[in-house]
């Protein structure tokens, strides 16, 4: 496995991009009958602050999308007040990828998307420019009717209270071939269309779902074209996050986590917290999940204040928010914020989902790492302490 790792690094020292890194317009002209949106909402994919749009002011299917970029990134355009394409539950919605346009955005992109919706009840719309968009658009137009009928099921599953035992497991068996299906047409898009944008922006949402080991991406990063596409974010945070999962895997030494984005802006290293037990939290004010915990989590640490501390990892773009909820909450024990390239500690701990807590020992060893809220975690950290 080492050498495998080293290879990959190798290929990176020797990538040269050949995306241009001067910042570019971008307009893509949209014609979209059978929608009637209160609003557009855009959501770029491909590194921190990766591009900017102007406010899209549309109350009909007829408006541009435009803005400005450096790279090539992937974004997500949602439509508000139109609710037929959202997979609703009482107030609020299933998340699915069907309701929104996925749109590959950059330098000096131009082009129309144009087509009807009309007695849809997801986005059936695949923009097309003669180049990655069109490799974009062979992966969606199979996998994104099949996700939305995945989430009608879900829906059904949710809202049916009329529903027996044998018609439940009737809509869950239905519900994981459809998700057999979509994973299907994932990697048999990766193995055609390896070295495309879409491509590797696909394998790194499926490494984050756990869709994917990362161990099965290394082949599939030797075939990608590394002038091209070698410095691009999503080729980068591959690297590091499969060089992550093995540097960060249970019975590793802690990586190293130095920074200067903690709240009054001192200088931190996780080295400073050795000979004590330390629960690294990565969480984000937006998790509703991790502030929940976080009475439970405090309460055990104060319980065994003598041998445990926390150290919190947020996953937030803005400071002044991160830092008027560590005031407001009391989190009384150090907090820092993810940056970009080595400081982006969620990428190189390879953390694919909120909260996920990692046991360090007394001697900065991984003992433990759990994503999600359970209980069992600290049940561990007992056994482990004692």
């Amino acid at each position: 496995m080492g050498k495998k790792i080293n290879f990959l690094v190798a290929l990176c020292l020797l990538s040269v991009s050949l995306f241009a890194q001067t910042v570019e317009d971008f307009e893509i002209k949209c014609n979209i009958k059978g929608i009637n949106p209160k609003g557009i909402y855009v959501t770029f994919f491909g590194g921190k602050d990766a591009a900017s749009s102007e406010q899209i002011g549309a109350n009909s299917g007829e408006f541009v999308f435009k803005g400005k970029t450096p790279v090539p990134v992937v974004a997500r355009l949602s439509f508000s007040g139109d609710n037929k394409f959202l997979k609703m539950v009482g107030k609020g919605y299933i998340p699915v990828k069907s309701a929104n346009l996925w749109i590959i955005v950059y330098p000096g992109a131009n082009f129309s998307v144009e087509g009807s919706l009309e007695g849809k009840d997801f986005i059936d719309l695949y923009p097309e420019d003669n180049g990655e968009n069109n490799i974009l658009a062979e992966l969606n137009k199979r996998m994104m009717p099949l996700m939305n009928s995945q989430g009608n099921l879900q829906i059904e599953m949710k809202i049916n209270t009329a529903l027996d035992e044998n018609q439940k497991k009737e809509l869950k068996v239905r519900i994981e071939t459809y998700g057999k299906e979509i994973e299907v047409i994932k990697r048999d898009f990766l193995l055609k269309h390896t070295s495309s944008l879409a491509a590797i922006w696909l394998m790194e949402d499926m490494l984050i779902r756990s869709e994917i080991k990362p161990e099965e991406l290394i082949p599939l990063l030797k075939n990608v074209d590394m002038k091209k596409y070698g410095s691009h974010y999503f080729y980068q945070a591959l690297k590091d996050r499969i060089d992550g999962s093995l540097a960060s895997a249970v019975g590793k030494q802690c990586p190293d986590i130095e920074t200067d984005s903690t709240p009054d802006g001192t200088a931190f290293n996780i080295k400073s917290m050795r000979g004590k037990y330390v629960i690294i939290d990565f969480w984000g004010t937006w998790c509703s999940p991790c502030i929940q915990g976080m009475p439970h989590m405090k309460a055990f640490r104060d319980k065994h204040k003598d041998k445990i501390q926390i150290l919190g990892i947020s996953n937030d773009r803005s400071a002044d928010v991160w830092k008027a909820f560590i005031e407001k909450s009391a989190m009384n024990w150090p907090n820092i914020l993810i940056g970009k390239g080595d400081k982006d500690f969620v990428t190189k701990f390879n953390v694919q989902g909120f909260p996920t807590k990692i046991l360090i020992s007394p001697d900065g060893k991984i003992l433990l790492r759990e994503s999600g809220e359970r209980e069992g975690f600290y049940t561990k950290i007992e056994d482990l302490i004692k």
